[in-house]
């Protein structure tokens, strides 16, 4: 008599052959399923995968054009004010001709408000001449006028209206920064207690007679002295120890400007190789995100489970 077996489907009694056939249908069948979950899972997270590479890749493209934008806006301002430095340079180093002095271009408002950030510094009148309050420990230690003509020829007009300012404005001394000068006179000279100068060298007379102005101050001088002193401060102003040791000044300061123009050029090259750098950078960040992109969409080649159809018949 033939072996009789329960049917795992149904229950029903099947032969032992059929019992087996059935057994080895659901084994298929498992591994159908199985199969295709384990390919669901896959394409699931291969899907993540590429999503959260995409989420990462966009964040890096973020943070590396911000960080390159940064650098460049950097590069950018470093150039633009090196270039600016550099024209500026080049005027004051340049000659002009005939008798226009040295510094016409010079702002000595900015330029005298950074030598002196304790002091007060102000501007008058339609003519916008300076008024420098000296100041010692909070108090003033005297006024000084400035008065700036940049004009092509001398005036002695200049002279009369600075001195008529100077009781005005109620101040110690008068300077006047000319860009031309009378005949026979050049870079510096005193006309009726004036000391007219030209612009590039007002920095340095001011500094002179702010020291003296803050010593007179704390020694407490009498009117009588601080003349004195004072007279013979003039003299030393325009004499030619004075004038030699100005001009070596200026010497060394036209020297130290042209440091200046040499580290441009070295600037120059530093920023053409800085840009061929970041040329290169930019490539391979591009070559980076070419290799990221196959990687992530490239597929796997896998055969496939091949599970024949079987339909069992009751």
């Amino acid at each position: 008599m033939a072996r009789e077996e329960r049917c795992p489907w149904c229950g029903s009694k099947i032969s032992h052959d059929k019992f087996l056939e059935v057994q080895t249908a659901i084994r298929e069948e498992e591994r159908r399923k199985l199969a295709a979950a384990v390919e669901s899972v896959k394409a699931e997270l291969v899907k993540q995968r590429k999503k959260e590479l995409a989420e990462v890749r966009e964040i890096l493209q973020k943070d590396r054009d911000a960080a390159l934008a940064k650098r460049e806006a950097e590069f950018a301002r470093e150039r633009d004010a090196l270039q600016k430095k550099i024209a500026d340079i080049s005027r004051r180093v340049a000659k002009g001709g005939g008798d226009v002095a040295d510094g016409g271009e010079i702002d000595l408002y900015e330029e005298l408000r950074a030598a002196f950030p304790d002091d007060a510094l102000s501007r008058r009148g339609k003519e916008g001449n300076l008024l420098l309050d000296v100041r010692y420990k909070g108090k003033s230690a005297g006024k000084l006028l400035i008065g700036t003509k940049a004009r092509a020829s001398w005036q002695q007009a200049f002279v009369t209206r600075i001195r008529q300012e100077l009781s005005e404005a109620d101040a110690d001394h008068a300077i006047l920064s000319a860009t031309a000068f009378p005949a026979g006179k050049k870079e510096l000279f005193i006309d009726s207690g004036v000391i007219v100068v030209a612009p590039a060298r007002v920095r340095a007379i001011v500094e002179v007679l702010r020291k003296a102005l803050v010593a007179m101050h704390v020694a407490k001088l009498s009117d009588a002295e601080r003349t004195d002193k004072l007279n013979k401060l003039f003299r030393f102003i325009t004499s030619p120890t004075f004038k030699r040791k100005l001009a070596e000044a200026t010497d060394l300061t036209n020297e130290a400007l042209q440091i200046d123009v040499d580290e441009k050029r070295a600037h120059d090259l530093v920023w053409r190789k800085r840009g061929t750098v970041l040329t290169r950078i930019r490539q391979v960040l591009r070559d980076i995100d070419a290799d990221v992109s196959a990687i992530v969409e490239s597929r796997e080649e896998n055969e496939p489970v091949k599970i024949a159809a079987f339909r069992v018949t009751r």
